[in-house]
């Protein structure tokens, strides 16, 4: 829990530096969460373009409106907040043409044997394939949860819930994954 507030300390003195017109501030915000937003926003819509405009657009926002933001914010939770209303935009605006599985990309370890490759590269096609069928609400929040690893109180402003709405939603997800994971082939 140090770390956590460490991390939140550094980030309000970035945000500030920012404010004061330090725009290498920026800089670093964007050093330190351009892969963890990225990498969440491809979770979410499984196109490596896609997922790379939709992060432009996020940081892009990020900037404009930095200069703006509360000096306490999270700033992990706010642009997380940006990129998540980001991808569902895109989901709803490409529901029927968001094709989910044509770019998903291999977890196969490559230091692994061909069968492992194959079984790894068989459960990754499954995942990728559930996390396509259950509702976008439940695929964000178990990709903040279980991806991102972010806590239940960042996820809560993340998604503008209470912490124990999340713990339920969480379990909802879950049991949801478990549903359609067991009836996907």
């Amino acid at each position: 829990m140090l770390g956590m507030g460490v991390r939140m300390e550094e980030d309000i003195k970035l945000v500030s530096r920012f404010k004061n017109k330090d725009m290498a501030a920026y800089d670093e915000i964007f050093s330190k969460y351009y892969k963890p937003v990225s990498y969440y926003i491809f979770k979410m819509v499984y196109n490596k373009e896609i997922a790379e405009d939709i992060t432009q657009d996020t940081f892009i926002k990020v900037y404009k409106a930095l200069g703006n933001v509360d000096d306490n914010v999270r700033l992990s939770s706010w642009i997380y907040r940006i990129a998540h209303n980001a991808c569902i935009d895109y989901i709803r605006k490409n529901k029927s043409t968001l094709e989910l599985l044509d770019n998903a990309k291999e977890i196969c370890d490559l230091n692994r044997g061909p069968e492992q490759q194959f079984m790894n590269k068989e459960l990754h096609d499954k995942i990728v394939r559930v996390m396509g069928k259950i509702n976008s609400r439940y695929r964000s929040v178990l990709i903040l949860r279980d991806y991102n690893d972010l806590s239940y109180k960042d996820i809560s402003i993340v998604l503008k819930c209470s912490e124990s709405a999340i713990k339920s939603l969480i379990h909802r997800a879950r049991l949801e994954f478990q549903k359609v994971f067991e009836a996907v082939d």
